[in-house]
């Protein structure tokens, strides 16, 4: 087993130790690469295709990626240049196809340029790319957005699939997506001869977390061939309720300083309690009860004798709302040293 480990460092070390000009190959770009060739296949109209193609710097000095560009407004490359790849690092590059704009067989390239900055040496990719876009399968969209939604509300968004390619038997077998607040029904309009209606509900639930969530659905169907055709899903999940953190900042042990804690909503609440993590003396809080869109808490600290840094956690309870709402107070109790008086040593007088 160490054997192994060492051969395969040397063998790192000594694939890192080639230079793009001392190895005077014209083509010196393409061994980055671990793809060539970009084959997007059968894919929807409408439907959200991307293709990522991962480069590798093999060679001891530092690669950028100078520019990227292709030969058909059909295709365009996700990223921004110049990107500096430093030796042994891999950078990820993502190519998408237009299926909003564009339709039928595609037979294009996507070009790459490289360049190594303190030699100049330069090297220029090209990547043949394939795919075809169909017209007979249809998505209402590319991109399912919820748009902004308030933590803990429930959501639904419907999108229609349309097939006209003469199969009687043609149909959506299942929707699937990844984030486990996302599910989906597929649910069958009308069909007539050789075309088909199709709507897909896409519903997020009331546990999404705060934050950007984003994932792509993918819809299959019993064509067999195809691996499916995808949509993106995009939301963004808000706090209906935000309040700060409380920086307390430096105090003296014993003495009390008071701040206030401004707590906003989108509409009218009511703060039914608020809670500590410790049962101490150390906080007192003041609040309203009355239903308001901002309520303004009055937080007094009289820290302990204990020195140094100290963190409570606050938690309210909000009326007809499931989840409370947090907050934290953060400070410091400043240290006192203890000044230590020196005995007082009498001395008689000398003895003449």
């Amino acid at each position: 087993m160490f054997l192994c480990v060492v051969r395969t460092a040397c063998l790192l070390s000594a694939f890192l130790a080639v230079s793009p000009l001392s190895a005077q190959d014209q083509n010196w770009g393409r061994k980055m690469f671990d793809k060539t060739e970009i084959k997007f296949g059968s894919v929807a109209k409408n439907s959200d295709v991307t293709f990522k193609i991962t480069l590798t710097n093999i060679f001891k000095e530092a690669i950028q990626v100078s520019s990227v560009s292709t030969s058909c407004g059909c295709i365009s490359w996700q990223d921004k240049t110049p990107i500096t790849i430093p030796s042994g690092e891999r950078q990820e590059l993502t190519i998408r196809l237009d299926t909003i704009r564009h339709q039928g067989n595609k037979h294009v390239r996507a070009f790459v340029s490289l360049l190594e900055p303190t030699r100049g040496s330069t090297s220029q990719v090209t990547i043949p790319v394939e795919g075809r876009i169909r017209q007979d399968v249809v998505l209402q969209t590319n991109n399912l957005n919820f748009g902004v939604v308030d933590i803990g509300r429930a959501m639904e968004h419907r999108m229609t699939v349309s097939y006209n390619g003469g199969r009687p038997d043609w149909k959506i077998t299942d929707a699937k997506v990844n984030n486990p607040h996302l599910t989906t029904k597929v649910v069958e309009k009308n069909r007539s001869g050789g075309t088909a209606n199709y709507e897909v509900i896409v519903t997020l639930d009331a546990k999404a977390p705060v934050g950007k969530l984003r994932d792509q659905m993918l819809i299959v169907t019993n064509e067999g061939s195809d691996n499916g055709y995808a949509t993106t899903v995009d939301a963004q999940i808000e706090p209906d309720i935000v309040v700060s953190d409380v920086q307390l900042g430096k105090l003296d042990a014993g003495q009390s300083k008071t701040v206030t804690v401004v707590v906003r909503g989108k509409k009218p609440f009511r703060i039914q309690k608020i809670d500590r993590e410790k049962q101490d003396d150390v906080f007192k809080v003041k609040s309203s009860d009355a239903d308001q869109m901002i309520h303004t808490l009055s937080l007094t600290c009289t820290p302990s004798e204990q020195d140094g840094l100290f963190e409570e956690v606050f938690s309210l309870t909000i009326s007809g709302r499931e989840q409370p709402v947090t907050f934290k107070a953060k400070g410091r109790v400043a240290e006192h040293s203890v000044t230590v008086a020196k005995p007082v040593i009498e001395t008689s007088a000398p003895q003449p």
